[in-house]
């Protein structure tokens, strides 16, 4: 082979190797990843910047060269990683909130294929980090070698830097031939750490408004001495009712928990509300609908070091004892007093032994038993509770099975092998939305059968907390939720139908659809007395 052809071939190699990092990027149209085959600017950059050098007579120093190696890796990663978030959480990647979430994604990943398999994966993901590093540089010298070549440096000058002038002045037209996802992700992550350092420390005060409005405030009289059970349901969201595939499974199974409710003298009315998150970041949510105020990662942090009136202090204050059931905290949560909280039952408290199910391993039927068990005694005091179901959150499996005698949940002594054969399963990371709508259904029965545990007429208020990752839940939903109310009085009910809620266990579709920041102020304006 003639020294040029083997020259170009060496070149297009080292491009090509170059390039296939930066190709999996987000689509500005749909938010969905998808291969960008168009140039990145940043290689165009580098390559005007070696062609400069070469006609210098200047070369990297080994040490330069990997350290652009790495830097060009961290660059296609943090690429990556900005366009599965956006597919998945229908947000952008936040570097700053979201890399301590990384430690409970492995944890996830290895409680769903177990230790071995995630250690062999682990261990081939950073494999094929070191050689992709390797490659990197490989391809770096292989470049710099090619412009050696006076004709190939001028070529690359000639080449490169009209197109980025080019490309940067087409960009204002939306006529981008390049990419520019690389630079403005790295350009975005530096600009949130630099907004997330000036929050934190004080400099920036951009919540200032939202921390010096009012708490809504009432007495909840008209409550008095009645229990008012919050439960939310992990990634129940509208899309089990607006995508076909779901609600062909979903709406039987509510049809049948509206049924089972009435039967224990419960109407149902339902509608949706607008959650602040997507996905995921369920405790934003909670902390939402406790606040008035729609959070995110940092007013949720600024709320928590500041005195404002929650759901949980108003409920305390008008002599309901509170309490958290949450199995998925399975550390102390210094944030419970503030929300209101005088007793918890997390994952430690709830004494859990048996298999494991999900991400959290506790089923929600064994957390509802305990609960019931520990609080709706007969001559309790009236409650608040705020219960967080787990089983439906990602990967959803495996589902847990419903047992008709509440007592051999967690333990399934009436499970046969045959049934833990067909339940003992791994997630199928294709096909998430089987067994994310199977968990739904799991809840619904679950909360049917745990209707007949709850005593008096007081409140019962359902809900999911975001949709499912956009892996299930497909690019177009939005970002709403299922909300049912359920009470033995019509009374407790009339002022969520003035509202607009609809009788029965499926929200309208049209209509105005109000943000979970609403609902405190809405929920105390309904059941306050005057002059509170």
């Amino acid at each position: 082979m003639k020294r040029p052809l083997r020259d170009g071939l060496v070149l297009a190699a080292a491009l090509a190797l170059l390039w296939a990092p930066f190709l999996p990027s987000a689509n500005p149209w749909t938010g969905r990843i998808f291969i960008d085959v168009r140039p990145p600017a940043l290689l165009l950059v580098l390559g005007a910047g070696l062609g400069a050098l070469a006609l210098l007579g200047r070369r990297l120093h080994r040490v330069e060269r990997w350290g652009l190696a790495l830097l060009l890796f961290a660059a296609a990663g943090l690429q990556l990683a900005a366009a599965l978030v956006q597919t998945i959480l229908d947000r952008s990647l936040d570097l700053y909130f979201d890399l301590g979430h990384v430690p409970s994604l492995i944890g996830m990943f290895q409680d769903s294929v177990g230790p071995w398999r995630a250690a062999g994966t682990f261990a081939l993901v950073v494999c094929a980090a070191v050689a992709l590093v390797v490659a990197i540089s490989w391809a770096l010298g292989a470049w710099e070698r090619a412009l050696n070549r006076r004709g190939l440096a001028i070529a690359a000058l000639v080449v490169t830097i009209p197109a980025l002038v080019v490309g940067v002045l087409y960009r204002h037209f939306d006529m981008n031939f390049i990419s520019f996802a690389a630079t403005d992700d790295t350009a975005d992550q530096a600009r949130r750490l630099v907004r997330a350092a000036s929050v934190m420390s004080g400099y920036d005060h951009r919540y200032d408004a939202a921390l010096s409005t009012a708490a809504p405030a009432g007495n909840l009289a008209t409550l008095a001495g009645r229990d008012v059970l919050l439960i939310y349901v992990e990634s129940y969201g509208t899309a089990v009712l607006d995508d076909p595939r779901l609600a062909a499974k979903a709406e039987p199974a509510l049809a049948a928990f509206a049924d089972e409710a009435r039967r224990q003298g419960f109407g149902v009315v339902s509608s949706r509300l607008v959650s602040p998150v997507f996905g995921a970041g369920s405790w934003l949510a909670h902390g939402t609908m406790a606040s008035g105020l729609k959070l995110d990662p940092f007013l949720d942090r600024l709320v928590t070091e500041s005195d404002r009136r929650t759901l949980g202090r108003d409920m305390k204050e008008s002599g309901h004892e509170t309490v958290a059931v949450m199995p998925g905290i399975k550390s102390p949560w210094p944030e419970s007093t503030f929300w209101g909280f005088e007793a918890d039952l997390f994952d430690a408290q709830l004494h859990y032994s048996g298999p494991q199910f999900g991400w959290f391993g506790i089923p929600d039927q064994y957390t509802l038993e305990r609960f019931a068990d520990a609080a709706l005694t007969p001559d309790h005091p009236p409650l608040f509770a705020e219960i967080v179901l787990v089983s439906s959150h990602t990967p959803f499996a495996p589902v847990p099975p419903y047992v008709e005698d509440w007592r051999d949940a967690g333990r399934y002594d009436s499970v046969s092998p045959a049934q833990w054969s067909v339940i003992s399963h791994s997630p199928d990371w294709q096909h998430l939305e089987r067994s994310y709508v199977e968990s739904i259904v799991y809840d619904f029965r679950t909360l049917g059968g745990f209707l007949a545990k709850v005593p008096g007429n007081g409140l019962v208020i359902i809900l999911g907390d975001h949709q499912p990752p956009g892996i299930v839940s497909g690019e177009t939903q939005p970002w709403t939720v299922p909300i049912h109310v359920l009470s033995r009085d019509p009374a407790l009910l009339e002022p969520f139908r003035h509202a607009g809620y609809v009788d029965g266990a499926v929200p309208p579709r049209t209509g105005t659809v109000k943000g979970m920041e609403s609902f405190l102020g809405d929920f105390l304006a309904f059941y306050s007395t005057a002059g509170s």
